[in-house]
């Protein structure tokens, strides 16, 4: 009587290899424009801006506010919502993914789910921290009269949220 192999090793291994080949990228993204990344930057790690002559016309004309003869930076100060949301969501995200690696290796979930399955995660996590948590430093009061009265630091259009995405490479 033949011996019959039922351990399925090798599909599993099919499965590890192609999990290694792939890998997910979360964030705001190349694909967001160089407009919503540099935005984003500037948040996530603050930025220091020279004030130059110019500039302080800009002020004048545009909001009626003239900028003192000693201002030499304005500096918008770091909002982190990525390297923040990972600290604070990090390991809600990890136990997810541990669950969906499980469904993988049995067989109960393709590659490319799992990877689409965690990149919608953390894109989540880091859309409701960034909404929920980052509200401070709190906005200046022009900026908020800019805004038309909304103070969270990071919400205005929504074009920063949305900006937030992931893309799947490899495979």
């Amino acid at each position: 009587m033949p011996i019959l192999d039922t351990s399925k090793v090798a599909e599993v291994l099919e499965r590890i290899r192609l999990l290694e080949s792939m890998h997910v990228k979360v964030g705001v993204i190349s694909s967001a424009g160089g407009q919503m990344l540099m935005i984003a930057n500037v948040h996530e790690f603050g930025c220091d801006i020279p004030v130059t002559d110019k500039m302080r016309g800009f002020f004048i004309y545009n909001f009626g506010v003239a900028l003192r003869a000693d201002t030499k930076v304005i500096k918008i100060p770091e909002r982190s919502f990525i390297r923040s949301s990972f600290d604070s969501k990090g390991d809600q995200v990890g136990d997810q993914g541990e669950r969906l690696l499980d469904q993988v290796v049995n067989g109960d979930l393709p590659v490319k789910a799992f990877y689409d399955l965690l990149g919608q995660t953390s894109v989540n996590a880091i859309r409701n921290f960034l909404i929920q948590n980052v509200t401070s430093p709190a906005n200046v009061a022009l900026t908020i009269a800019n805004k038309g009265g909304k103070s969270n630091p990071l919400v205005d259009t929504g074009r920063l949220v949305g900006s937030i995405d992931y893309e799947i490479v490899g495979g």
